[in-house]
Order: C-alpha cells, then sequence, then structure tokens
C-alpha cells in the first residue's frame, strides 16, 4: 500500500516503458453443467491434471479451451488467508483462498511479494524540475525518461533460487526487472504537496486553530517526499501553525519506513514526525482527537474480491482461487459466506439503487426473470455474469477510519480509471516489466510476486460508501474484523433521530442487520443525517467533495500551476494525470 503506480498514459509517454500487449495461454474451461452444491469453476492457465474429473464437475468459462481437469482433491485443499502464509518464503500450493487473499500475497508477501521485490519509486533531482526551462510537455518527459534509463534502466533484480548457485541475477534488459513508479508528488515536487496541503490549513485554521494540534496521518507514503515537502511549506508560510503540527506516517514496508524517519531526520522534522511501521489494517492506535487522513495512490492497490451473478436467481457467488500441487491456478464460485464480503454489499444495500450497486447483467435481464431464465437455457449461454469486483479491503480500511480516528478528515487521490484491465467492473490492470517495456495481462491469476495489480476507483461509490459508514456505528461481532482490532467504545444507536423511550430506540437493530438478509431495507428519511454524542461526523457535516485532478489544482493551488507550466505556457501538472480523481 506504500507503492503507487504512476498512470498508463504517464508510463506509454515516458517513452521507457512502452506498451507491447502480450495474450497470455487461453484460459481453458467446460461446459456448463454443475449441481447446487458443487463449486462454479472458472479455471485459468495452463495445467496438468494428475487425475480424472467427470465433465459434470466443471462450469461455465469465457475461453475456448475445454480440455483442463480440476484436481478432485481440491475439496480437500486448506483454506488460508493472507495473513496466514505472510511468513512463507515461497508461494503456497493445495490450498484455497479468497481472490483478494490470492491479491494481497501476491503484492505483500516479504518474501516473495511484488512490491518486497520488484518495484521502486522513481525519485527526481533533490530540488526538483526548472518546469519553465523545459520548451514544452514533451520535452519534459524526454527529460524524465532519460533520468529513468540512467538510473534505473539497467538495476538488477535478485531473485532467490533453491540449489548449489545460490542467488541468481537477471538483467532487467534481458527479462524481469524492477519497476519504477512515478507518482505526481515526486515528478511535481514540491507543487503537488503544496496543492494538497493548502486544503488541509484552511480547514484546519478556519476550525481547530489555535486550540487544537495539527494531526496529520499519511497512510502509505513511500519515499516521504509529500511529508518533506508538506511540512517545509508549514514551517516557512504558516510557523504558528507549524509548532503545533505532528505528522504521523502509517507505513507497512519496513525498508521505506527506514528511508522515511531517515528523511525526516536529515531535514531537521524528526522531533515533528512518527512512523508507525504496521500495516494499517491491524494498527491498534487512533484516538478522539481532530485529524485529517492522507491516502495517496493507496486505494489502487488495496486487494477486491471478485463476485459473479448467477444470472438466472441473480444471487451472488465469491471467488475463490485454488491453487494445486503443480502451482497452477483455477477459479471457484460458492456462495457468499466471507463476513467482510457480505458486510460490504450490505453497504451497497443501504445506497440508493443505481447502476454501480448492481449485479452486472444488462438491464433487460435484471428487470425480466423470464428473459433470464431463456438465456440461461439457450446452447453455450454463460449461467455466471461478468465479474464484479469489490473493494472489500478499501471499505474495510474506511471502517477502521471510523473506529481508530473517528473525528478524521480524510483526502484521497487515485485513479478512477485503467486502460487495459482485466475483464469485469473495475476490474484491475495486471502488468510487469520485461525487457524495458510495461507488458499487460489479461488475468490476475499470475505468478505470485512477478506482476503488479492495481484497481481503478470507483469516487462516487467511494463517497457514498465512506458517508454510509461514517454514520453507521461499529459491529461489536467476534467475526468482524473491524470489530476485533477495534477495542474503542461505541454506542448502539437508531437510524432515526426521532426521540423515543431508552428501551425502544436500544431495541432497534444495526442498520447492517436489515441489509444482510436478502429483503433490501428501507432508511428513514434522515438516516444520513449525523447522530449527537455518538463521535461520529456524518455526511453533512464532513461536505465530501470530489474534484478531477485538474480541477483540484486550480482550485486550491493556482500559483503552484503556474510554477509547472513551460516555456510555450503549457501546465503539465494540469496535463498529465487526467485518469486521476481527489476526494476531500
Amino acid at each position: 500500500m506504500s507503492i503507487r503506480p504512476a498512470s498508463r498514459g504517464l508510463a506509454e509517454a515516458l517513452g521507457s516503458s512502452s506498451a507491447r500487449r502480450v495474450r497470455p495461454v487461453p484460459q481453458r474451461s467446460s461446459l456448463p453443467v454443475a449441481g447446487p452444491s458443487i463449486p462454479r469453476r472458472h479455471a485459468s492457465k495452463d495445467a496438468k491434471p494428475n487425475n480424472v474429473v467427470t465433465k459434470e464437475r466443471f462450469n461455465f468459462n469465457t475461453s475456448l479451451n475445454f480440455t483442463d481437469e480440476l484436481d478432485p482433491d481440491h475439496v480437500n485443499y486448506r483454506r488460508v488467508s493472507a495473513s496466514e502464509i505472510a511468513n512463507r518464503r515461497e508461494p503456497p500450493t493445495r490450498v484455497k483462498m479468497l481472490v483478494r487473499d490470492f491479491i494481497d500475497d501476491s503484492l505483500y508477501n516479504e518474501h516473495y511479494g511484488y512490491f518486497s521485490r520488484n518495484a521502486t519509486i522513481f525519485t527526481p533531482p533533490s530540488e526538483g524540475y526548472d518546469f519553465g526551462s523545459f520548451r514544452d510537455a514533451a520535452h519534459f518527459q524526454e527529460t524524465v525518461a532519460e533520468r529513468y534509463e540512467a538510473e534505473y534502466g539497467n538495476m538488477e533484480l535478485e531473485s532467490a533460487e533453491e540449489g548449489a548457485e545460490g542467488k541468481a541475477k537477471v538483467q532487467a534488459k534481458g527479462g524481469l526487472g524492477r519497476q519504477v513508479w512515478h507518482t505526481p508528488t515526486e515528478l511535481f515536487k514540491p507543487y503537488y504537496a503544496r496543492t494538497l496541503i493548502k486544503p488541509i490549513l484552511q480547514t484546519y485554521k478556519l476550525n481547530h486553530f489555535p486550540y487544537q494540534d495539527l494531526i496529520i496521518y499519511e497512510v502509505g507514503a513511500g519515499n516521504g517526499s509529500f511529508m518533506i515537502d508538506s511540512l517545509k511549506y508549514i514551517r516557512d508560510e504558516h510557523p504558528d501553525v507549524f509548532a503545533r503540527t505532528k505528522y504521523r506516517i502509517i507505513e507497512i514496508s519496513p525498508a521505506l519506513a527506514k528511508i522515511q524517519r531517515a528523511r525526516a531526520e536529515a531535514e531537521g522534522f524528526g522531533e515533528r514526525v512518527e512512523v508507525i511501521n504496521e500495516d494499517v489494517m491491524r494498527w491498534r492506535g487512533g484516538g478522539v482527537e481532530p485529524c485529517f487522513v492522507v491516502a495517496l495512490e493507496v486505494f489502487d492497490n488495496f486487494a477486491h474480491d471478485m463476485i459473479r451473478y448467477d444470472i438466472r436467481t441473480l444471487e451472488p457467488l465469491q471467488g475463490i482461487v485454488s491453487i494445486d500441487r503443480s502451482g497452477d491456478f483455477s477459479l471457484l464460485y460458492e456462495p457468499l459466506t466471507d463476513p467482510l464480503l457480505r458486510r460490504v454489499l450490505a453497504y451497497r444495500r443501504l445506497l440508493p439503487p443505481s447502476p454501480l450497486t448492481a449485479p452486472t447483467l444488462p438491464s433487460p435481464l435484471l428487470r425480466s426473470p423470464l428473459l433470464r431464465s431463456l438465456y440461461t437455457s439457450m446452447p453455450f449461454a454463460p449461467n455466471l455474469s461478468a465479474p464484479d469486483w469489490i473493494p472489500t479491503k478499501a471499505t474495510h480500511f474506511l471502517e477502521r477510519l471510523r473506529d481508530r480516528l473517528p473525528n478524521h478528515r480524510l483526502m484521497v487521490a487515485d485513479f478512477d480509471s485503467l486502460p487495459e484491465a482485466v475483464e469485469g467492473r473495475s476490474g484491475p490492470v495486471v502488468q510487469t516489466r520485461y525487457g524495458g517495456s510495461m507488458v499487460p495481462c489479461e488475468t490476475f491469476l499470475v505468478k505470485q510476486g512477478y506482476f503488479d495489480i492495481f484497481f481503478p476507483t470507483d469516487f462516487e461509490l467511494l463517497r457514498d460508501t465512506y458517508s454510509l459508514i461514517m454514520n453507521s456505528p461499529s459491529i461489536p461481532s467476534p467475526n468482524s474484523p473491524s470489530a476485533s482490532t477495534s477495542p474503542l467504545p461505541t454506542r448502539k444507536i437508531s437510524p432515526s433521530r426521532q426521540s423515543a423511550p431508552a428501551t425502544t430506540r436500544d431495541a432497534q437493530p444495526h442498520p447492517l442487520t436489515a441489509a444482510l438478509s436478502s429483503t433490501p431495507p428501507q432508511l428513514s428519511s434522515d438516516f444520513f443525517s449525523p447522530h449527537p454524542g455518538t463521535g461520529v461526523r456524518g455526511f453533512r457535516r464532513r461536505q465530501v467533495s470530489i474534484h478531477t485532478h485538474a480541477e483540484f489544482m486550480m482550485k486550491y493551488g493556482p500559483e503552484e500551476v503556474g510554477m509547472t507550466r513551460t516555456g510555450d505556457g503549457e501546465g503539465v501538472m494540469l496535463g498529465m494525470y487526467k485518469n486521476a480523481k481527489m476526494m476531500f
């Protein structure tokens, strides 16, 4: 969560990572025949079956290969989560896990995960670029590409291999190499950070100064550039605020946490900065003081779950990745049982109906059960919808903010669309760097640790879900991840602000209780209003707003935009990252 991928368009513009589309081996499949108690299957990747299985064990697959066989012993595979295999030094076999756990393990395992092996953040000159010295945007991009090639072009990748040879080194130009990310914080330093810190300072001065400290939490701070540039600006332009500033970083990567501490000390900010080397999903700190939470290019690497809907019944089915003894993958489908996934879908049912929350089917099929029945009876017709990628980890992160930092204000910057994504609604981009080029893939079932997997963020859905969560109390259930890691006290509140006797009010169920049932609930007219005494501020108080990247830059940093104009007057900070948005 601390490494931030740049947009695909930027990668192409920088020349050194030109796009080259490579199609993987066609996915395997079988005819759509399955009983109700048999997992749905969507296989992907060449496999060498060791046993013969009847075709009835298989379900529909979108590829054109009908020869794959699933290991019949998959029902006995151990069910694991990413946290349970976090200490493994090599990818597991003969296991099953949720899609989000597979993605988490592929990205963040400290021994073979992608970010621990193959990713580096691009760093410009320490003083930043003199944008006025460039003829135009193309000249700037060429300069960045030259630095990229000079600094990282021959970077070597160390890969642990068993045997007498020990460790083998593979030159990046000849094989898989480290991928270097370009982030706006680095490319446009210090102007990007200054633009983002300005609305935080405005809000702080308007509501909290001089009686309360300015407390900033940054999740996944990368090289620490946003922290350094922001604190320099506060120190130089607002010394009275700087005296009351506390900057806290929550960083999952030990290597990056070490870099952040060193940079803070070197710049003289050691007393102002605290680096917390923990996974934000397991962090047990927090407090009730007003604070600001900054998440820049963090949501795109939050793992998602994948569900598909039974076309005939519209029942959602959760995706399960099965890994056989050879390390090959199969995708199974089973009824929804995961508590977090069920809770995320329950939040959706509490939101107003929209195409963002409906099953991934054409509207005629959604409206007519008869038409769905006829459609699924056609030869070779699919019995499952297109994939729907559910931001379960992102939603859990919002729940954690509600529980750990109930009086926070959130700033998010990320990509709202990505080209060359995997099939499905809000599908991820899966890519790696090979032979000096970026290679996109058409499936997420790829070798763990060799590919980056990142998602677009639906900001409108994020805003609505965030508002709903901030208005909901915690669920004190032992099966709830947020409840199990949240000792902060919570109060049971009624969805309505109407006065009532305490016994009646306490007897009302949590808003999610009805949503977890099969019948969509009805909300009271004032459900989105703040509830007094809960310690949680709601949608109306937070004034959640969404801007495109360019809109945000012009609204809060017109001076900084002027400083990033090239010789021909073009503003490169406005022209790049057109597929990014901001929420504050």
